[in-house]
């Protein structure tokens, strides 16, 4: 009888123990599934000053199915979401805040396909400028290596998503180069960093003048970090167009470790 109950103890302490390994990595894991993360980093460049202020959100929509009570606003995630394997089709719909001067229709916008595979992850851009008469929206779809980096480490991939940036180098305030002569929808994937808290810069390539400038960037060890420059490099559009709309730094974590566990 008690080599029946120690057996039971050892068997309880290994799921126990397996189960505490799953969680220090701070990934949620579906087996057998595709993990989507939609972000959206399209914005209203309308150089109509009547259309120049609506803010306009996106609904994405995933084989028809729409998850979110509310639209994603630029220049927001609405973070990894799973589903079968096999040809995802996606549709971003635009949706009006109530705030949205003047008002107008909401709509689709755009539609595409693309192939998943199971335990994959994927991150898809709403990238481009949002408008009332023209919408120049396209997706950029990118599979996520979301592994992770070596003991003591983080890692980054840094994207210009900015319209009419130019190439831009994108550095930190201590003169880490993370990225060089980005274009627009380029991309320096998944690469090795320290740990640590950075002021990124964003500066013309080749050049030493700061567009713009992001400080407190926390980069954890054993997690994953995308930085991404959006929005408009100034003069905007309009006069009215949202100052939020002007060229920014944004990042958010793709897989996340909490350091102090």
């Amino acid at each position: 009888m008690r080599t029946i109950y120690a057996f039971t103890l050892i068997i309880i302490g290994l799921a126990v123990l397996t189960a505490c390994q799953k969680e220090i990595v701070g990934l949620g894991e579906e087996k057998d599934k595709a993990k989507i993360l939609f972000v959206n980093a399209a914005f209203n460049a309308s150089p109509d000053p009547n259309q120049a202020p609506r803010e306009i959100a996106i609904y994405p929509y995933y084989n028809g199915v729409q998850f979110n009570n509310h639209p994603i606003r630029f220049p927001w995630t609405n973070g990894y979401k799973a589903f079968l394997p096999g040809t995802m089709n996606m549709r971003f719909d635009t949706a009006q805040s109530q705030a949205n001067d003047p008002p107008g229709p909401a709509g689709k916008v755009l539609e595409f396909s693309f192939p998943t595979q199971a335990d994959k992850y994927y991150t898809v851009f709403a990238v481009g400028t949002l408008r009332n008469s023209a919408h120049n929206l396209e997706a950029l779809i990118i599979e996520d290596d979301l592994s992770l980096p070596s003991p003591g480490k983080a890692k980054v991939r840094v994207l210009n998503l900015s319209p009419n940036a130019g190439g831009i180098d994108v550095v930190t305030s201590t003169g880490i180069t993370l990225a060089s002569n980005l274009p627009f929808k380029g991309r320096r994937d998944f690469f090795e960093i320290d740990p640590g808290i950075y002021t990124v810069q964003v500066r013309p390539a080749g050049t030493t003048t700061n567009l713009v400038s992001r400080g407190n960037v926390i980069i954890d060890p054993a997690s994953c970090y995308t930085i991404y420059i959006t929005g408009w490099r100034p003069p905007l559009p309009s006069a009215r167009t949202f100052g939020g709309y002007s060229l920014g730094i944004q990042y958010h974590a793709n897989r996340w470790t909490n350091p102090l566990k």
